[in-house]
């Protein structure tokens, strides 16, 4: 008769186990990464004022930073932090546990976060840069500012903001509402038309500012010399005057959802819109970019009158300007013969050094191909 002993069943030992299990589970929600071999690299989180720590939780395991929303949210819970998760955009390493996680969401983004916005930038762009420093979505920025009850209480007559938040450098802590930030961008706006206009008996032609900023605009987008910006304001406004069209690409580009610098094609210049300049005369209804404070008090003090109707651009970052038609139809051709000996001294410089051939059969060069050039200047 065989002496083996069967195994019995032991419910402490089994206990054991589980609460062993039990243990073990928390630990790995809680402090092992999320990946079994996590990268160095840091994963960007962006969480919005007032989003709930059940939505950031669900962001964070999308991204991989932890395992499940289970464990973050009841050591949130226990922590007392589910309620003072900090707006702002975050960089967290990926291996990161969720203790630390957490500290550093209730710690949030501290410090002020300087913040600097370049001339001649959209509405678009700039709510794209914002949104990386407030820690609200650029859709979200670029709303508020089509918003007409903010409109209204800015006094602003136009249906965006377009023009009205000031390019400059801004401190602001991280978490700062993009309300407050937006009004303080456009009381610096007027103070910037102010302070222009200060000792001036009146604005050009009876201006208010909105159409000091749409005309700023224009400029800011034209100009790329800071010494040209008054001539190229005194050249639209001798046009606003003789009731011609202002003609001015960059409105046209702004029309058709571009950057207002970018090029265009005769095709493009036929786009019915309020802001295309060759099929509308005046002034479009509203500013194109952010100009800057040279654009601003180039309109608002203008170059000593002159006849000056028409510039072109001469592709070194200049302009040709002129009073006739006459004149500017050979300052075009002046404009684009030096544009043509500006690329032809480019592609040179660009291009390697041919091999030296033997002198005696050394061919002559052959003619460099002319590039036709569709002007599109006034």
């Amino acid at each position: 008769m065989s002496t083996a002993r069967r195994g019995t069943f032991r419910p402490r030992r089994w206990a054991w186990l589980l609460l062993l299990v039990a243990l073990l589970a928390p630990a790995w929600e809680l402090l092992l990464p999320a990946g079994p071999f996590p990268a160095a690299e840091r994963v960007t989180i962006l969480i919005e004022r007032r989003e709930s720590v059940r939505a950031v939780a669900t962001d964070l395991q999308r991204d991989g930073v932890i395992h499940s929303p289970f464990g973050f949210l009841v050591l949130a819970r226990l922590m007392n932090l589910d309620r003072h998760i900090k707006a702002g955009q975050y960089a967290f390493r990926l291996g990161i546990t969720v203790p630390a996680l957490l500290r550093a969401l209730d710690r949030g983004m501290y410090g002020l976060d300087l913040l600097t916005i370049p001339e001649g930038l959209t509405l678009i762009e700039i709510s794209s840069l914002l949104s990386e420093r407030l820690g609200v979505r650029a859709s979200t920025i670029d709303s508020l500012a089509h918003d007409p009850a903010l409109l209204d209480s800015l006094r602003v007559p136009a249906p965006s903001l377009e023009g009205y938040l000031a390019p400059d450098s801004y401190e602001w802590l991280p978490g700062t509402s993009p309300e407050v930030v937006l009004r303080t961008m456009v009381e610096h706006t007027r103070e910037r038309v102010q302070r222009a206009a200060a000792g001036c008996d009146s604005l050009p032609l009876g201006f208010d500012t909105h159409r000091v900023l749409t005309l700023a605009s224009i400029v800011e987008a034209e100009a790329q010399s800071a010494s040209e910006r008054p001539r190229i304001a005194r050249v639209y406004l001798n046009r606003l005057v003789r009731s011609m069209r202002l003609q001015a690409d960059p409105t046209v580009g702004y029309a058709l959802g571009r950057n207002p610098r970018s090029k265009l094609t005769l095709r493009d210049l036929r786009v019915e819109s309020a802001y295309n300049t060759y099929l509308h005369e005046g002034l479009p209804p509203g500013p194109i970019c952010a100009p800057g404070f040279a654009s601003i008090e180039a309109v608002v003090r203008a170059a000593p009158q002159s006849n000056e109707l028409y510039f072109v651009a001469r592709g070194d970052g200049h302009h040709l300007f002129a009073s006739t038609y006459a004149q500017h139809l050979a300052n075009i051709s002046a404009a684009h013969a030096l544009q043509a000996a500006l690329e032809a001294r480019e592609d040179s410089l660009a291009a390697p050094p041919a091999p030296l051939a033997p002198l005696a059969h050394a061919a002559p060069p052959a003619p460099a191909p002319h590039a036709a050039r569709r002007d599109t200047a006034r």
